[in-house]
């Protein structure tokens, strides 16, 4: 069974190895995706939110009514991550146990390894990260500007 449909988003076109340009995807590749680009925004929103519950806790001034919030922004974005990497690695294990067939490509590895591919491909980054050491452990040939 093939979808067709995404090819009207014009960047899934140009993404390159995670969207296939042909419009053709299995439904492996579409959850191995979906569960993937969850995992990823729900990170960036948690990081955020600690970020912002930083600045709010810097920015309160000591005072209680503001400390309150500021303390729950922060510890409820640490849960939401904690909860996500639990489900990452709970998820293929329930789906094994329950003979879905899904573990396959619902598998840490897989995930991390697609997050990996999109965080590339959605902010530009040409290597497999974004910092590339040498192996003498010398400074990357861009941080020589400086």
């Amino acid at each position: 069974m093939t979808f067709e449909f995404l090819t009207i988003v014009p960047s899934a076109a140009a993404a390159g190895a995670i969207i296939d340009s042909s419009g053709s995807y299995t439904p492996a590749d579409i959850i191995r995706v979906g569960v993937s680009l969850v995992v990823l925004v729900a990170g960036l929103c948690s990081i955020l939110f600690i970020v912002w519950g930083g600045l709010m806790l810097i920015l309160s001034g000591g005072k209680d009514e503001k400390v309150k919030p500021a303390i729950n922004s922060i510890r409820y974005a640490v849960v939401g991550i904690i909860v996500i990497v639990i489900a990452i690695f709970v998820a293929p294990k329930v789906s094994e146990m329950l003979g879905l067939g899904t573990h396959q490509y619902l598998s840490p590895q897989n995930i991390f390894n697609t997050i990996k591919i999109l965080m590339n491909q959605i902010f530009g980054w040409g290597g497999d990260t974004y910092f590339e050491w040498s192996s003498n452990n010398t400074l990357p040939d861009w941080f020589s500007d400086l």
